[in-house]
């Protein structure tokens, strides 16, 4: 998509082709982004409108600034709150890195609740904080970094129209080499203590929409980057014989999807036995969900009978990990009666038939390889 293509689309997601001072929405990031607002899909459409017109009429940066701050805390103060919530959705190959992104975002959203709180002090050096080890878990370098050779640029977002991020970027990078009362929204003037007069509403908002612009442009580089270090784990604990300290195989291959695959297929029969009873398909539901795993259907040994449904699968490490539900015959619970099974052999009937080494749901702790963490 050309820059011309990808600005009428920017321009109809906004509602604005039909007036002529804003029809080109290149223009407004020409305008926007040498102050330091990165555009991306969740500003305010009536509001930017405004600020436009406001800056057809010739108004001067600040008063451009004050006006985009007023929007983004009014009108679009539930985005700027969510700002970072996008970033949950990223990377679900490998649970440390989507762990981290998930304790960056929890840091993100205090920092937004000092912002709100108008404690902008705080605000805007967590948050450049995060974006500098965020970017630096995703491209190697910091955004802030002038040797970082990522062009922040594609073809499909907003955040990644040219004259953007990578214009906004050189305002966030911009040196300040002495100490005083500057009112900058640069990272080395807030976090080398340089700039006395960061700490303003203005700076707090740009850095919060700087959030939502990245966040909008890095999820395909965040699943890389969690796909490449879960290949790495893979490859650094393939074949070993040893178990961690809560007895879960070190050599955990397979396992982290066969969690979030027993978790759909869960979630799929309980929706079967509670909202829609009739018939479940268990094979049918099988290879859907194992496709969706990136897990062979074909690996899989499954049963269904009058009474529920089961399964269990064989990981390289060799341990089989196996499922079976049915209907709940509990008096307290609406939810299925649940078994997992977790050790070396496999399960040759269900535990309805024969229980031995099937381990119920309602006992907790469950085994240690069911335990594991999610890839949430």
């Amino acid at each position: 998509m050309t820059q011309a293509e990808l600005a009428a689309d920017v321009a109809r997601r906004l509602g604005i082709v039909a007036h002529p001072a804003v029809t080109q929405i290149a223009e407004a990031v020409a305008l926007f982004a040498p102050l330091g607002w990165a555009m991306c899909d969740r500003w305010h459409q009536a509001g930017t409108i405004r600020v436009l017109r406001l800056a057809a009429k010739g108004a001067e940066p600040a008063a451009i600034d004050e006006a985009i701050t007023e929007v983004w805390n009014s009108d679009n103060q539930a985005l700027l709150r969510h700002a970072a919530a996008p970033i949950r959705r990223w990377s679900n190959s490998h649970y440390p890195f989507k762990q981290v992104l998930w304790d960056r975002v929890a840091l993100i959203e205090k920092a937004i609740e000092h912002h709100l709180a108008g404690a902008y002090e705080a605000s805007i050096p967590i948050i450049l904080a995060q974006i500098d080890g965020m970017s630096r878990d995703l491209t190697g370098q910091s955004f802030f970094s002038k040797a970082n050779a990522d062009p922040y640029l594609d073809d499909a977002t907003l955040a990644g129209m040219e004259e953007n991020l990578p214009v906004v970027r050189r305002v966030f990078s911009e040196n300040v080499d002495e100490s005083g009362n500057f009112g900058l929204v640069s990272r080395h003037g807030v976090l080398h203590g340089r700039d006395l007069g960061y700490a303003t509403r203005v700076n707090s908002t740009k850095t919060i929409v700087l959030v939502a612009a990245l966040a909008e442009y890095f999820p395909r580089i965040a699943d890389d980057a969690g796909a490449r270090l879960h290949r790495l784990h893979e490859e650094a604990v393939a074949g070993s014989a040893e178990l961690d300290h809560a007895g879960r195989l070190i050599d955990d291959r397979h396992i982290p999807e066969l969690l979030n695959f027993a978790y759909d297929f869960d979630t799929e029969y309980l929706n079967a036995v509670l909202l829609r009873p009739g018939p479940f398909d268990a094979h049918k539901t099988l290879v859907q969900v194992a496709g969706k795993h990136n897990l062979d259907p074909d690996d899989f040994t499954a049963g269904q009978d009058h009474a529920g449904c089961w399964w269990h699968y064989t990981v390289p490490a060799g341990q089989t990990l196996g499922y079976a539900a049915r209907p709940t015959t509990s008096t307290e619970r609406r939810h299925p009666d649940v078994w997992r099974w977790d050790a070396t052999e496999r399960p040759s009937v269900p535990p309805w038939t024969d229980s031995t080494g099937w381990r119920s749901d309602d006992d907790f702790p469950r085994s240690p390889n069911w335990e594991r963490d999610p890839v949430i």
